[in-house]
């Protein structure tokens, strides 16, 4: 039954889910994160103190959710943008949302 419901609505999370965060960290230095990681999460795991982000993201919560917020879309396979010091290129995505994210300081 929550399948069904998460399909219609989105992901919900329950005392069930786990709530390990997905990420790699990759030989060049740079990362890959699930899109639905959380921008708290975000900032911990590559040691940021998030205020630059906090002060753009509006109602994000979400590292996706960041990202369609400062595009304006769902951004598609290989696109990025580049916010502060950061290149945040979409790895996976489909029309709901942004799947997989690289994360890459300049």
């Amino acid at each position: 039954m929550e399948d069904i419901l998460e399909e219609i609505v989105g992901d919900i999370t329950d005392e069930f889910d786990d709530d390990q965060v997905d990420y790699k960290r990759l030989d060049d230095g740079s990362f890959l994160f699930e899109g639905r990681t959380s921008l708290m999460d975000f900032y911990k795991i590559i040691d940021l103190d998030g205020d630059e982000f906090e002060a753009m993201k509006g109602d994000a919560e979400t590292l996706g959710g960041f990202i369609v917020e400062q595009s304006g879309r769902i951004l598609k396979n290989k696109e990025h943008i580049i916010q502060g010091n950061f290149k945040f290129t979409v790895v996976s995505s489909d029309k709901r949302r942004i799947k997989w994210v690289k994360v890459q300081q300049n």
